[in-house]
């Protein structure tokens, strides 16, 4: 008895929240192996192992082999009785061993022989430590999050997994995974790519009931994964079963039971800069969902209907102009219902088709209107923001015999990108107050910018699995075609900015116009192309070996469908060794090293090699043609040199690709030690060490241009390199090749400089992640669970990666930290995903057999705080305003102002499980999170020069410099009620 309780505990704990498993791009199946052994532990060979799925039915048998060991691979996830029969001996059968999502089941079927004599039966032992894994992170099921609180998405999902944090809420508060930005994660469904390839951040968001696993990838995966340089979130949905099923449910989050933010007044007038006074936030789901099998034992299906609503009501900043203190309200609607079907067709028992489809199609309804003197909101314009798209994906599975398997999938991801308005014909108008620097919208357009665009991800992948002895071989090709359709203006084609001096409040007079164009399009493709092969070496029986390697090519392409960035021989070795203490399967040490490449985002495609307009001139206000629509006279006096940041041109490659670039890439070593406690109990420790070695950024070249150019007889070309003519995708401190056909006497004329890494003045580019993550895990026995995990971890150097929380810009490749060396002074430092202390603790109780009660604690320590201003001496770095890492003149290095509070939340829930009859289930629940309401700021402002400063060499102080910006998610509540039957 003591063998068979320790197996079921053993394998609930293996498969609950804080297990690890081997990480596959493509892989949503398992497999089980393990050894058939005598009662005295001696191996046995030609033993009939069978397997049976109890849902789906199907089964598989094979002998095991001179030493006794059995595989089943690629086997779909779900519970499985497994029987082993051998004439002479007793047939042992084990009951519901469960198949989680890419991972292996380790179990050792003991028989005894006929002629010993016993009364106890000897089961078999299922390892609850998996002693061939050397990847990290955890397995979460959707039996595990009714019993537990947590916001219904994949962000909450993974912030359960040690050595995640919460990133900035420029970008919807999405994780941050071992000290990379939030636009460096992959995310799958079905083995389907989901992530946005355009800026990398986010994903498509299918309706949340449909999943039925989750398993979040922090490190250590093996070389069929690639393409990211932070974690993955690699999800299954659920399946039809030969038992018809259905149901339905519904979830609410009402308003009235949602409490409001703090908010922040302006230190100059006591208006409000952030009101969320007046925010209302409505939601609800409905869920309707059928599964169970066409042909019995053969095709099954499983379909759900999301009808869903979100309505939110919020306000934005107060600004005192003649007409009194105006204000803008908004009014977002999105009601557009999602939908899901899944076929799995078991042609045979060793060849399977999965085709799974699903539409996470929306438009969202933005309606904005105005407020003056605290009145009613008027003058609604709406606008539509088209998003998601129609998913599918088809996967085969064969199992060739019991040495070699192959797979093949296909699928097509989709994303709307539109945002329109009837109003797009009206031009953007905003006015600003020299009093406040507040920037003030008029009534008369509804989007800042208009788009007409989608992107399409096609993928392609072949893997096979082959087992040769002590060696368990996969290996694969995998292609991805990445088009991105946009054409983007700003609303009436464009931008104008009235400078109004208002320090006589009933003489405010309009004294310059800036005009602003902007606009870009065209289609623009990428192409990602990788082989890899891994082996699981089972060196002796206490030592494993984890080798791969994985070649990626990574190439895009310009509106013309010109190949202007390619990168190949990206070769990244995956190795790791696992040890099998003390050759119990209950305690293990391992390490792994691991190199991951990232490619180009698309949105450097549109924005870089596209023909982007982006001009800027600035005018004396001589009146206005359209005084209704705010279009200018554009016949004043130019008051500044014009800015040409893109002249609406296509550049040839060479122009705007370092021609000596190479590739983006990180480096991870991982060591930890896992060991079961006891039947219970299981507890790990684990050390992290990161560096993202080198970027790819897009950097101003005119300083060292000029001094080029000069010095190679072109004289000086400060009239067409002026700060910011020619930006360049390169690596940062690494010698350019570039070329231009613009230099003074050789116009027309492809001429190539080269710049070294000194002249170009631009540091190294660096971002380094520490942590050692301390974890226990106690599973489910019937009554309570509890996970508890403590994380100490430090992100440093002077990038972030993709994104840029310190300004919320998401142009991964482009933002502007690099655009100028200036900007680059002091940057180094603690970074903004930096939390030096995490504590994460969940669990849930069964009071009765009815009645179960959930909590979720997290805990984080603050921000690092900086201060941003004017560089002092670089001109090219002031004119993008308060944007370097100086205050007052002073260097102020980042992070160096302190950090914000340190914040905890408890969240809690209780079901009920109400008896309505035989094979019904009724489930009333309830959900508060954020219990005590917590409301500590979680970022500030951190502009601390002025920007409406005349002289940026000695500038003022911004007075609203460190009011808070982001606080807590206020206390709010979520009922659901569920009937299945």
């Amino acid at each position: 008895m003591y063998q068979i309780k320790r197996s079921a505990v053993a394998l609930a704990v293996a498969l609950s929240i804080g297990a690890t498993a081997p990480a596959m791009a493509n892989n949503t199946n398992g497999s089980i192996q393990g050894t058939s052994i005598q009662v005295n532990g001696s191996s046995i060979s030609n033993v009939t192992i069978t397997i049976e799925n109890l849902d789906t039915g199907l089964t598989r048998s094979v002998q095991s082999d001179e030493s006794g060991d059995f595989r089943f691979p690629l086997l779909p996830a779900g519970n499985y009785k497994v029987t082993a029969e051998k004439n002479g001996f007793r047939t042992t059968i084990q009951d519901s061993v469960k198949v989680g999502i890419s991972g292996k089941t380790n179990l050792d079927m003991r028989l005894a022989s006929d002629d010993v004599e016993r009364i106890e039966v000897t089961g078999s032992t299922i390892a609850m430590v998996d002693v061939t894994s050397s990847s990290t992170g955890i397995v979460v099921d959707s039996v595990t999050l009714d019993r537990v609180p947590v916001p219904r998405n994949l962000t909450s999902v993974a912030l359960l997994a040690p050595g995640t944090t919460q990133g900035d809420s420029a970008f919807g508060d999405l994780p941050s995974i071992g000290g990379a930005s939030v636009g460096e994660n992959g995310y799958y469904i079905n083995g389907l790519n989901i992530t946005n390839f355009r800026t990398g951040v986010g994903s498509s968001e299918p309706p949340f009931d449909m999943y039925e696993t989750f398993e979040v990838k922090t490190g250590g995966y093996s070389a069929e994964f690639g393409r990211v340089t932070g974690g993955v979130i690699n999800a299954k949905t659920k399946s039809g079963t030969n038992e018809f099923k259905a149901g339905a449910n519904f979830y609410w989050e009402p308003d009235a039971l949602r409490e409001q933010r703090d908010s922040s007044r302006n230190n100059v007038n006591s208006l409000y800069r952030i009101d969320n006074t007046q925010d209302e936030v409505d939601e609800w789901d409905v869920n309707v969902w059928a599964s169970g099998a066409l042909i019995e034992d053969k095709l099954f299906f499983y379909a759900l209907f999301n009808p869903r609503s979100a309505e939110n009501n919020y306000t934005g900043e107060q600004t005192s102009t003649s007409e009194g203190v105006r204000q803008n309200g908004y009014f977002e609607k999105d009601d557009d219902a999602f939908w899901v079907a899944k076929l799995d067709w078991y042609v045979t028992e060793n060849n399977i088709l999965e085709i799974t489809a699903f539409s996470d199609e929306r438009s969202t309804e933005i309606t904005t209107y105005d407020s003056v003197d605290g009145g009613d909101f008027t003058n609604g314009r709406v606008g539509y923001e088209d998003e998601g798209g129609l998913n599918y994906t088809a996967k085969w599975t064969s199992i060739i015999n019991d040495d070699f398997s192959i797979s093949a999938q296909y699928g097509i991801n989709r994303q709307d990108r539109t945002v329109r308005s009837e109003l797009d014909g009206n031009p953007v108008v905003y006015y600003r107050y020299d009093s406040t620097a507040a920037f003030v919208p008029t009534n008369t357009w509804a989007n800042f910018t208009a788009e007409q665009g989608d992107d399409e991800r096609e993928v392609m992948r072949l893997d096979a699995d082959w087992y040769a002895g002590d060696h368990s071989v996969r290996f694969g090709v995998d292609y991805e075609k990445l088009t991105s359709n946009s054409n983007t203006i700003n609303s009436g084609g464009a931008y104008y900015l009235y400078y109004v001096n208002d320090s006589d409040p009933a003489n405010e007079e309009i004294y310059q116009v800036r005009h602003r164009d902007y606009n870009v399009g065209g289609q623009f493709d990428s192409e990602n192309f990788a082989f890899y092969v891994q082996d699981q070496w089972q060196v002796t029986d206490n030592l494993v070996i984890n080798a791969g390697l994985r070649n990626d090519t990574f190439e895009n392409f310009n509106a013309d469908g010109e190949s202007f960035a390619k990168l190949d021989n990206q070769w990244a070795l995956r190795l790791g060794a696992v040890w099998d203490v003390f050759g119990d399967g209950e305690t293990k040490a391992w390490a792994s090293y691991g190199r991951y490449y990232l490619p180009i985002a698309a949105n450097t495609n549109i924005r870089l090699a596209g023909a982007e307009t982006y001009t800027q001139e600035y005018y004396e206000f001589e009146g206005f043609a359209d005084e209704a629509l705010g279009i200018p006279n554009l016949t004043g006096a130019k008051t500044q040199p014009d800015d040409v940041f893109a002249d609406g041109t296509a550049k040839s490659p060479d122009e705007i690709v370092d021609q000596n670039l190479d590739s983006m890439y990180s480096d991870e070593f991982i060591a930890g030690y896992q060991f079961q406690l006891n039947d219970e109990w299981s507890m790990s420790i684990q050390g992290t060490y990161r560096e993202l070695s080198t970027t790819i950024e897009d950097m101003a070249i005119d300083a060292a241009v000029i001094e080029w150019a000069a010095a190679n007889g072109y004289g000086d070309v400060s009239d067409i390199w002026d700060g910011f003519h020619q930006y360049v995708l390169t690596n940062p401190n690494s010698d350019m090749r570039i070329g231009t056909t613009e230099l003074p006497g050789a116009e027309g004329e492809l001429v190539y400089m080269d710049l070294s890494a000194e002249e170009l003045g631009y540091p190294d580019s660096i971002r380094k992640y520490a942590a050692v993550d301390f974890m226990w895990q106690r599973a489910w026995d019937g009554v309570w669970m509890l996970n508890a995990a403590y994380t100490w971890s430090h992100n440093w150097g002077n990038n972030e990666g993709y994104v840029r929380s310190d300004n919320g810009q998401d142009d991964a490749g482009l933002t502007t930290l690099f655009d100028q060396p200036g900007l680059l002074d002091n940057a180094y430092g603690d970074l903004p995903n930096d939390r030096r202390h995490q504590v994460k603790l969940y669990g849930a109780y069964a009071v009765t057999e009815d009645l179960t009660l959930g909590a979720n604690l997290q805990f984080w320590t603050g921000r690092p705080i900086n201060a941003f201003g004017y560089h002092p001496t670089d001109t090219f770095a002031q004119a993008y305003d308060s944007e370097s890492f100086f205050a007052g003149g002073e260097p102020a290095p980042r992070g160096s102002r302190g950090r914000t509070s340190s914040y905890y939340s408890i969240d809690v829930s209780a079901s009920y499980n109400i008896d309505i009859g035989e094979d019904q289930t009724l489930v009333v629940r309830a959900d508060i999170f954020n219990l005590l309401n917590n409301d500590r700021v979680t970022e500030v402002n951190e502009i601390y020069d002025d920007e409406s400063s005349a002289d940026p060499t000695n500038p003022d102080v911004n007075p609203n410099y460190g009011l808070p910006t982001a606080w807590q998610t206020p206390r709010y509540v979520r009922f659901s009620v569920n009937y299945s039957f």
